[in-house]
């Protein structure tokens, strides 16, 4: 089950990413102009997710996965719907990343022929995914946090 949970979190932070496309800024800050590009390019990550629909996207593969999630656990298919409901699908946004975030690991992995990494930190409020040489920041909502340490069993 755990190594499901890891790679429901994997599959929802790489398809965001893919779906934002190509987007220009770095996550290093220089200040305030920096931070003003750090949140333009949540803003723009953003528009993109909702343009696409991605969380939409990512809801319905793993509804459309859901018995197969189920038997690779066994958990039933109301207790997958529950842990996709703490996984706040629609909840995970591009946000700057704070000043002073320290990393705690790293995972790398490959989705649908896409090389990325995530990145998680100190403070589970945040990830940094990276693929095609950019990186994405989402906040993590509340309910995902707890899920986080999965990540590592997705690879």
């Amino acid at each position: 089950m755990k190594k499901v949970l890891g790679a429901l979190l994997a599959l929802l932070a790489v398809v965001v990413l893919v779906g934002v496309g190509v987007v220009v800024f770095s996550n290093t800050s220089l200040g305030p102009v920096s931070d003003a590009a750090q949140g333009a390019k949540a803003a723009v990550a953003n528009a993109a997710m909702d343009a696409t629909d991605l969380k939409g996207q990512v809801k319905n593969a793993i509804d459309e996965r859901k018995d197969d999630i189920a038997a690779a656990t066994g958990l039933t298919a109301d207790q997958v719907d529950a842990l996709v409901a703490e996984l706040d699908i629609d909840g995970w946004q591009a946000a700057a990343l704070p000043a002073g975030a320290v990393e705690s690991g790293t995972v790398d992995g490959s989705y649908a022929g896409i090389d990325g990494t995530i990145t998680t930190y100190d403070d589970p409020g945040y990830v940094t995914v990276s693929a095609y040489g950019q990186n994405v920041t989402l906040a993590v909502p509340e309910s995902a946090q707890a899920y986080l340490p999965y990540l590592a069993l997705a690879q």
